[in-house]
């Protein structure tokens, strides 16, 4: 019986939902998450990652390019947080809410503000787009009858959430996310005053180093999607911005 009463109380949930209209897909989404919980969200998480992580002060270079490419995304009123760890990976990631991270070790290997300003606005599309409030809802839409029977309480639910985002964010994300936000990322720096071969110089500069020992290469460099499938991605949204 409970098999067949889950799916029901999660049609009924989903029904009593929140709409969201995402700007990056255009369309409108039911959502567990409004704006203003997806910042309270991200804060909680930004408190953890803190705690975990060793931040350095932002340079304020950095904080400029963020800013500036922030203003030209598809969410520009969202205030937007700028963080930089110190660590040898080549890495930076996203959380919901507008918190962007960065390590050092990519910061060491970048050559230009345009390569800055792509990665940036790689992460930013992840944030516009919601992909880590779209992941969590998947998980936590099976968990929400046991929930609702059994009464674990709205706190035990919040900081699930704030446990599995900030795992989630040490994730790849899916194929076409990845796609997507390279391709954003590249249009928002664009628009930004960026040159957006800073990202593709940054990719092929990846890919040379990608077999040397002792490189960690987290988040750019991941199987799913394969590297020349990203570069063949970037290339073609810069050919139809040149078109523009």
């Amino acid at each position: 019986m409970k098999k067949f009463f889950i799916p029901i109380l999660l049609s009924l949930f989903l029904c009593s939902c929140a709409t969201y209209y995402n700007p990056v897909t255009k369309k409108k989404e039911r959502t567990l998450y409004s704006e203003k919980d997806e910042i309270d969200l991200g804060k909680a998480i930004d408190r953890k990652i803190r705690r975990e992580f060793e931040i350095i002060p932002t340079p304020p270079e950095i904080q400029k390019i963020g800013e500036r490419v922030a203003k030209s995304s598809d969410r520009p009123n969202l205030k937007y947080t700028f963080r930089i760890i110190k660590g040898k990976e080549i890495n930076a990631f996203s959380i919901p809410g507008g918190f962007v991270y960065l390590y050092t070790g990519l910061l060491k290997i970048t050559e230009s503000e345009d390569e800055i300003a792509c990665i940036i606005g790689h992460e930013i599309a992840h944030i516009c787009a919601r992909d880590s409030i779209h992941r969590l809802q998947k998980i936590l839409l099976y968990s929400i009858p046991s929930s609702i029977l059994f009464g674990s309480g709205r706190y035990k639910a919040i900081q699930k959430s704030v446990d599995m985002i900030f795992t989630l964010s040490m994730l790849k994300h899916s194929r076409s996310e990845e796609l997507r936000a390279d391709r954003l990322g590249v249009i928002y720096a664009f628009k930004a005053g960026y040159n957006p071969e800073g990202m593709l110089k940054f990719f092929r500069k990846l890919k040379k180093i990608k077999g040397k020992e002792n490189i960690k290469l987290f988040v750019f460099l991941k199987d799913h999607p394969d590297i020349d499938e990203r570069i063949k991605n970037i290339e073609e949204t810069i050919k139809n911005l040149r078109k523009e």
